[in-house]
């Protein structure tokens, strides 16, 4: 659960953006996804800029899921794209430390795509935290089963 206490401007963030969160750290892409698009139709800049990034990680970790590698790898580099469009803070989310953990997810990936890594290893995912938040203990990495449609059948 959110904890709301101590964080100036957290009542004026749209629930979405809250539901959002909530669902991402249980491993819950898909839906995290859907929340968040509700607040990216509406945002201005840099705010949609930013929501984008974040519906950019939840596709690439659904993709990860599938080991659909090339597909994370384009979608991480767009979330870099997206993220360079945004100041250093973002409704108490330093874009700065964002970059630096996609830029780890897309390493991993390239190692995991090249054989340097045999595993793709889910503690890459990056911890959207923001100032003042406290996530779950432990925030779930891989997808949650429940999450979204059906997924694809290998």
């Amino acid at each position: 659960m959110i904890d709301h206490k101590d964080v100036a401007g957290v009542l004026s963030w749209p629930e979405a953006f809250r539901q959002g969160l909530e669902r991402y750290w249980h491993g819950r892409y898909w839906d995290s996804h859907e929340a968040w698009e509700e607040v990216w139709r509406t945002a201005e800049e840099p705010v949609r800029s930013f929501m984008k990034a974040l519906i950019q990680i939840d596709a690439a970790l659904i993709h990860a899921d599938r080991q659909e590698w090339n597909g994370v790898r384009h979608l991480l580099e767009r979330v870099l794209g997206y993220l360079g469009r945004c100041p250093d803070v973002v409704w108490g989310i330093r874009v700065p430390e964002l970059e630096d953990q996609v830029r780890r997810f897309l390493q991993e990936v390239a190692d995991v795509q090249d054989g340097r890594r045999l595993r793709f290893r889910w503690s890459v995912k990056p911890r959207i935290r923001p100032l003042g938040l406290t996530p779950p203990r432990r925030e779930r990495l891989r997808r949650a089963p429940t999450d979204g449609p059906p997924r694809k059948r290998r």
